[in-house]
């Protein structure tokens, strides 16, 4: 992988960790909307329920009257539907509560879970691209090593053979003298 490439590499991981971390902003902000919405509608909930109270009071007190005046039965029927009314919307914002709950810890979790994957990838990315690089380095002392021995060492041809031409004052393998070593020559003590 040749510089630009890394470049390359290295700006789209970046790329991709602003997405992240846009994705992660946006979560964010929408389980804030989602909590405002909640707390609003509790408010709501409580001026219902306000309200509730207060037209029960209001039911209660013409009841009163009505049962002073005989019309008993009318005035229960209307405190039972409008008690009733208040049990349903009770019911009916307890249920809309939970779901906005679930939605939140839903958005919650898909925003970690993208963090994690993300930064997983993005690790994952650079250790391979650390042995690739630590491959290369490797590949490339060798061939330093060979080319520097190649400087005390003439290629030609003798008699239309090939044949090569050492540096004097080279070392000997001490196991075959038919080999030296090619490396720079060590000064005589």
């Amino acid at each position: 992988m040749d510089r630009a490439e890394m470049e390359d590499f290295v700006a789209s991981a970046a790329l991709l960790a602003a997405h992240l971390t846009q994705q992660c902003e946006t979560a964010a902000a929408d389980q804030r909307a989602a909590a405002g919405a909640l707390q609003e509608a509790a408010v709501n909930v409580a001026h219902h329920v306000d309200a509730g109270r207060e037209a029960l009071r209001r039911s209660t007190a013409a009841a009163v009257r009505d049962t002073l005046t005989g019309q008993l039965d009318a005035t229960t029927a209307r405190a039972d539907a409008s008690a009733q009314r208040l049990e349903h919307l009770i019911a009916y914002l307890d249920r809309a509560q939970a779901a906005l709950g679930a939605r939140a810890r839903l958005l919650g979790g898909g925003a970690l879970l993208a963090l994690v994957v993300g930064g997983v990838a993005v690790i994952g990315a650079s250790g391979y691209v650390t042995k690739l690089n630590l491959e290369r380095a490797d590949r490339a002392r060798v061939r330093a090593d060979v080319l520097e021995a190649l400087q005390h060492v003439a290629i030609t041809a003798c008699d239309g053979r090939p044949c090569i031409k050492l540096e004097d004052g080279l070392r000997h393998w001490p196991a075959n003298d038919d080999y030296v070593y090619v490396d720079a020559p060590e000064a005589a003590p």
